[in-house]
């Protein structure tokens, strides 16, 4: 009995050790079941957020091309149906910036806060650019209204005095007003490479409207702020009342 009890426990000590093997490979197993599953999920949350910031910048540099392209045409259509036109665009940009702001930033901090920099900018580009045209079609209008009462002076009376005063307060009213719009507009232009370039450093290029197109947009704009400028002061000039 001895003999027979001295011969089983070596078979019970190696049982014991081969279950504790096996327990401890099968703990080893799951942690890395567990830690692949995690990495699995993770990489496809991540995967799930640069398709939605893709598509989202994506559709935010075609608006912006769209509207930049009012400003590249040889005859611009300036019309309130163009101002409403430009409006939707930054509603719809400024919806976007919501939807990405509600993906949350916990993935992937830094693409997100580059995207929401890109679309804020744009978004205040095409506010401004639509505040400009609003207003220019006012300064138009104004200069015009101004303009056709100077012409029509046969004499100079006391109220052909007062309406004329009238017209020119218009005028310099909604040239202010586009003045402040369209400065604002330009200096949003000039800001844009910089958003750009944060935002390609996360996402392909080709996404991102090129910094040369709106570089010449700003440059149009410009331009065309200066022949306003010039225009009103003709009309300041023929309302000069003696």
């Amino acid at each position: 009995m001895i003999w027979l009890r001295a011969y089983a426990t070596p078979g019970k000590t190696r049982s014991s050790g081969f279950t504790t093997g096996t327990a401890l490979l099968l703990a080893a197993a799951l942690a890395i079941a567990s830690a692949l599953g995690y990495w699995g999920v993770g990489a496809y949350r991540t995967s799930q957020l640069q398709r939605s910031v893709t598509a989202l910048v994506k559709d935010t540099s075609e608006r912006l091309r769209d509207a930049l392209a009012v400003e590249t045409a040889k005859a611009a259509e300036e019309s309130p149906r163009t101002v409403s036109k430009l409006d939707e665009h930054a509603q719809e940009v400024d919806k976007h910036v919501i939807e990405l702001r509600g993906a949350g930033t916990s993935i992937d901090r830094d693409l997100v806060n580059a995207a929401e920099e890109y679309m804020l900018t744009v978004r205040q580009i095409l506010r401004n650019q639509a505040a400009s045209h609003r207003y220019h079609i006012q300064v138009v209008s104004g200069d015009r209204a101004l303009r056709d009462h100077m012409g029509n002076a046969k004499r100079r009376s006391p109220s052909w005095i007062k309406e004329a005063l009238r017209a020119k307060d218009r005028l310099e009213r909604a040239y202010f007003d586009y003045r402040l719009s369209v400065e604002a507009f330009g200096r949003l232009l000039a800001s844009y490479p910089q958003a750009r370039r944060r935002l390609a450093q996360h996402l392909a290029a080709g996404l991102l409207l090129g910094e040369d197109y709106v570089g010449d947009v700003a440059r149009r704009v410009a331009e065309n702020a200066k022949r306003t400028a010039v225009e009103v002061e003709k009309a300041r000039q023929l309302a000069a009342v003696k």
